[in-house]
């Protein structure tokens, strides 16, 4: 199986004093199901766009060890000379 990078934009409301916290916790909530669904009148997910032209040019194959752990290690950089 190949791992691979994937650059999207993500548009994000916060109705809050401190964005930053709630939003990391809306995305972790969505994109890793690691946290309890946050309060959604703080920070909500309204839509993605690819970063690129398309979704080719948007995703690059990644490489990873084999004891990867998400959130625990550093992640895959993007592929120099690729966008």
């Amino acid at each position: 199986m190949t791992t691979w990078l994937v650059a999207v934009h993500i548009l994000v409301t916060a109705d809050t004093t401190n964005p930053r916290a709630h939003i990391a916790e809306a995305l972790e909530a969505h994109l890793d199901e690691s946290s309890p669904f946050p309060d959604q009148a703080k920070a909500a997910i309204i839509d993605w766009a690819l970063a690129d032209e398309d979704l080719a040019a948007s995703m690059a194959p990644a490489v990873i060890p084999p004891d990867y752990e998400p959130g625990s290690m550093p992640f895959p950089q993007w592929p120099v000379g690729k966008g």
